[in-house]
């Protein structure tokens, strides 16, 4: 049987095969996307720490090399050859030749140490100037006044006497050979008298190779294709490893921390950037990558979760179907035992011998079944026996007030021989004969039960003459109200034959209707012999109980049991008695 015919789009197996696939689809679907881009967002993370420690690592071998430049200048800066000729204090033309011969091996040998040095400059303000370059040593005049109007000069002066690094750039110093004019790795130096530290005697230029920068920048790896290059404190790009860049804005936006890592978006492309500044200058080291290349090992596993999801969704599809079928099948077993019913077949019984809620559900539709059938046979019974008793009720009713009539014209047969006792019980009788059929109703006012009361009271004072007193109040706000009919008087009843009749001397009855609320309280209080204590028990026990307890109290537990069946079981008898001071019982019954 195909799927279709198993599973209906109205059918329940059908919307749990919809539930259960799209439950677990979804989760699956939910938990791969989750699982990757967490596992994208660790990497990420592992990689920019691993890019950052590298561009510190790098930062600090770049301090390294440019304070091997800085301990050179110094060499230049503290020479006492140079100091006397920027001065230019000779006192013969010897004297000046010698110096200069001095200053000439003393700058060869410090060119000579490494092979990354250019040029130098030493721009007196005194007396001569001096550069040194690939074509050897050469005097030079002084600086001219127009050259310490540039911007450079009076950098390098204002940073009195510190390093000013201008990175790899055009040389300051012009030359008329193109060749000498590639850009070189600068930096600037103020020459101080040694005499007097506040006197300015020229500055220094010493031009370097770009070369072991740019090599140095090119090493830095990040496995990613990127790129490292430096700004300055203006965001300018004063090194790279190609030269494509220089003296360029870098177009990002770092922060003002010393070090760190952040994304941006460069020429429409998500790069991550890491930094860190020197503590030599206000420049800053920075790598930059796309994380497309940093995260490849992410997108492997991009492929994999997809790959894993797909999977996992074939294997909810089957599942779905296979649980579907097993909660479709026992619900299509229900529906087909339930259509047997409703079609008139009670004997229909569900036999499969399931222990979970279906094998209940079966259980109680079979005993549905059994109980309605049940029913419909008792119902049937009941109809006969229903015409039977209204048969029989009507002879009774006839026999009734035959009885009536007979007992009113006895009263009026009394009431001519004068026989006032026979009179008073045949006309008492009478009328509770008259109230008690009241046209085989179950419910009267409650006017009616007291006048049932005061008829039944009649009879009991011509027996009893003054054994007691009654005393009957009533509220007549409540006269109107309808209640059962036989659960007054047995009360009445009770208090009489057990209570008031074995006292010694006359007692006191006092009956109470009254309400609060929309509660009626009927109380009957005597002063009689009370009821003992094991009997008080016994008789707590047979109210209590819906089964019958003895063989005595059964008016109490009947009326009891009437008044819970007809108005709930917050209502019924309450009985409060002490031995030999009397009993109290009360009524209780909501008033409609």
């Amino acid at each position: 049987m195909n799927l279709h015919a198993h599973l209906k789009w109205r059918s329940i197996g059908y919307k749990l095969f919809i539930l259960f696939f799209a439950s677990m689809s979804v989760s699956i679907m939910l938990m791969g996307y989750l699982s990757y881009h967490k596992a994208n967002d660790i990497i990420s993370s592992k990689v920019s720490q691993v890019a950052w420690q590298t561009v510190q690592q790098a930062d600090r071998r770049l301090e390294l090399l440019m304070n091997e430049y800085d301990n050179r200048s110094l060499l230049i800066f503290a020479n006492k050859e140079i100091q006397k000729g920027i001065v230019g204090e000779y006192r013969e033309s010897y004297d000046q030749s010698y110096n200069n011969q001095q200053i000439a091996k003393f700058l060869s040998n410090l060119v000579n140490v490494k092979n990354d040095m250019l040029n130098i400059y030493i721009l007196g303000e005194r007396s001569a100037s001096y550069r040194f370059t690939n074509n050897g040593f050469a005097e030079i005049p002084m600086v001219s006044s127009e050259e310490q109007t540039q911007d450079w000069y009076k950098q390098i002066r204002a940073a009195n006497g510190q390093v000013v690094w201008y990175g790899i750039r055009s040389p300051l110093v012009k030359s008329n050979n193109d060749e000498d004019n590639k850009p070189v790795f600068v930096l600037g130096r103020s020459i101080k008298n040694f005499d007097n530290l506040d006197q300015s005697l020229g500055v220094l230029i010493m031009e370097f190779d770009p070369e072991p920068i740019q090599q140095f920048l090119s090493e830095v790896d990040f496995q990613a294709q990127g790129h490292t290059f430096i700004v300055d404190g203006n965001d300018t790009v004063v090194a790279d490893s190609d030269g494509s860049r220089l003296m360029r804005p870098s177009g990002l936006k770092l922060p003002h921390e010393d070090s760190g890592f952040l994304t941006e978006v460069v020429d429409d492309k998500e790069v991550m950037v890491v930094y860190d500044q020197s503590k030599l200058t206000d420049w800053k080291l920075v790598g930059m990558a796309p994380i497309q290349n940093l995260v490849n090992d992410s997108r492997e596993i991009g492929y994999y979760t997809v790959y894993l999801v797909i999977g996992f969704s074939v294997v909810a599809i089957a599942l779905a179907f296979l649980v579907a079928k097993q909660m479709h099948k026992p619900v299509r077993m229900l529906l087909w035992s339930m259509r047997m019913a409703r079609e008139g077949d009670f004997d229909v019984q569900i036999t499969n011998g399931r222990s979970d809620e279906f094998g209940m559900l079966f259980h109680s539709f079979n005993t549905m079944v059994t109980r309605i059938k049940d029913l419909i046979d008792e119902v049937y019974i009941q109809k006969l026996l229903k015409k039977e008793t209204q048969l029989k009720m009507m002879a009774s009713q006839i026999n009734a007030h035959f009885v009536y009539n007979t007992l009113d014209s006895i009263h009026w047969i009394s009431r001519i021989y004068k026989v006032d006792e026979i009179s008073t019980m045949i006309f008492g009788l009478s009328k509770y004969l008259r109230i008690s059929l009241s046209e085989g109703n179950d419910f009267v006012t409650v006017k009616e039960s007291s006048e049932l009361l005061e008829s039944y009271l009649s009879i009991q004072k011509v027996r009893y003459q003054d054994k007691f007193t009654v005393s009957m109040n009533i509220d007549p706000s409540i006269l109107h109200y309808r209640v059962l009919k036989f659960v007054f008087q047995p009360l009445v009843e009770n208090a009489i034959y057990h209570g008031l009749e074995n006292k010694r001397g006359s007692g006191r009855l006092d009956i109470r209707w009254r309400m609060e609320g929309q509660i009626l309280y009927f109380e009957v209080e005597d002063d009689g012999i009370g009821i003992e204590p094991d009997k008080m028990a016994e008789l707590t026990e047979v109210m209590a109980s819906e089964e019958v307890v003895g063989e005595h109290n059964f008016a109490l537990r009947n009326i009891n049991s009437q008044i819970k069946l007809t108005y709930g079981k917050d209502f019924g008898l309450f009985i409060e008695s002490t031995t030999n001071v009397g009993t109290k019982v009360t009524l209780v019954i909501p008033l409609r």
